[in-house]
């Protein structure tokens, strides 16, 4: 398993080891060996008992490579693999590098993969993979592409395994937005199942929001970089005075296009309702029909039972199993996708409301 952002396939069994040779008994005999049977068939969980980190950290040099990436293909949405180690309940971000683009084949994709590793381990520098990151616009990462490609990393890599996504949209806003997330273990019991009905999402508590978990981050810098910084600050008046980008009213656009997204994705959803209620339809039907069946093989079997004839079977089982229960997955991350886009609305229009009365304030002081 391996496209292009995604991870190098993980052998699913262990290679057999080969057997020893029979021990020679005292007496010059063969000692006879006892035979030992394995059931290679039983799946075997090789990350059993990981302890789930709690944090991510990320060295400020990584995420500045995941910036420029991002910000050189906008508006194109680009990937890249995020490499580091686990440190006790942080997992910590120390480099990464771009994915080749999805249009390359797949052997050119796993050798670009690893090459890089290997030159990277070569100079010293951390070669361990612990996820992948995506770059988004407007806050759109609740497909079912980017839940597919983390669910493959969990299952590669361990469940600790995240996704970094980083929204150069908000960012331009002013205020860095990066993300961490990973599936939650009961998505990923049941999206490895394959079984997205409406029973199985509620037996197992699944809902929009239950599907992500999302890690606080804290960006790390070295001791000289961050004297650094505060020279450059001090010496750039620029960078400490201009402060009139924060006074900005502009705010149609970015609502319009929020509550634009929202609509679109409204649509979505209804397509998907559609699809339920022409099942449920179509359900009714079966059942209506079923019903009739059974009563005619009540009126048959009182018939037989008079005649002391053997009974019909008054119940099928398998009457229902041409009707099939449509995915409710794309459906869930919709409703996560449009729940993102109202968090973001409340955030940034509260922030706005404030500039607005601070100003209206002022023209009434005139």
């Amino acid at each position: 398993m391996s496209v292009w952002g995604q991870p190098l396939g993980v052998p699913k069994t262990a290679p057999s080891k080969p057997a020893a040779a029979a021990p020679a008994a005292s007496n010059g005999t063969t000692a006879k060996v006892t035979k030992v049977k394995f059931d290679v068939t039983e799946a075997i969980d090789i990350f059993e008992g990981v302890e789930p980190v709690e944090a991510v950290e990320i060295e400020g040099v990584a995420l500045l490579q995941i910036i420029k990436h991002c910000h050189e293909n906008q508006p194109k949405s680009v990937a890249g693999s995020l490499l580091g180690m686990e440190n006790g309940k942080v997992l910590e971000v120390t480099n990464s590098f771009p994915s080749p683009p999805s249009s390359e084949r797949k052997k050119e994709s796993d050798e670009y993969q690893m090459e890089m590793m290997k030159n990277l381990r070569e100079v010293g520098m951390d070669n361990n993979k612990i996820g992948w990151y995506q770059s988004v616009v407007m806050g759109t990462f609740s497909t079912s592409s980017v839940i597919q490609y983390q669910f493959q990393y969990q299952q590669s890599l361990g469940p600790n395994a995240i996704c970094l996504i980083y929204d150069s949209s908000e960012t331009a806003k002013g205020t860095l937005s990066l993300k961490a997330f990973r599936l939650k273990k009961s998505f990923v019991d049941a999206y490895k199942a394959g079984v997205f009905t409406k029973e199985s999402f509620a037996k197992d508590d699944i809902r929009s929001t239950t599907v992500l978990e999302e890690l606080p981050i804290k960006i790390h810098n070295a001791d000289i970089i961050n004297c650094w910084l505060h020279e450059v600050v001090q010496k750039n008046e620029s960078v400490s005075t201009n402060t009139f980008e924060r006074l900005d009213l502009a705010t149609n656009a970015y609502l319009e296009n929020s509550l634009k997204n929202i609509g679109l994705w409204a649509d979505e959803l209804a397509q998907e309702h559609f699809k339920f209620q022409g099942y449920e339809r179509a359900l009714a039907k079966q059942r209506a029909a079923y019903q009739q069946w059974q009563a005619r093989q009540r009126e048959e079997n009182k018939a037989l039972r008079e005649n002391g004839e053997p009974l019909l079977p008054e119940e099928d089982p398998e009457f229902f199993k041409s009707v099939h229960q449509p995915s409710r997955l794309e459906a869930l991350l919709i409703t996560k996708q449009m729940n993102t886009y109202c968090e973001h609305i409340n955030r940034y229009a509260g922030k706005s409301f404030q500039k607005l009365f601070l100003a209206s304030k002022f023209h009434k002081e005139e």
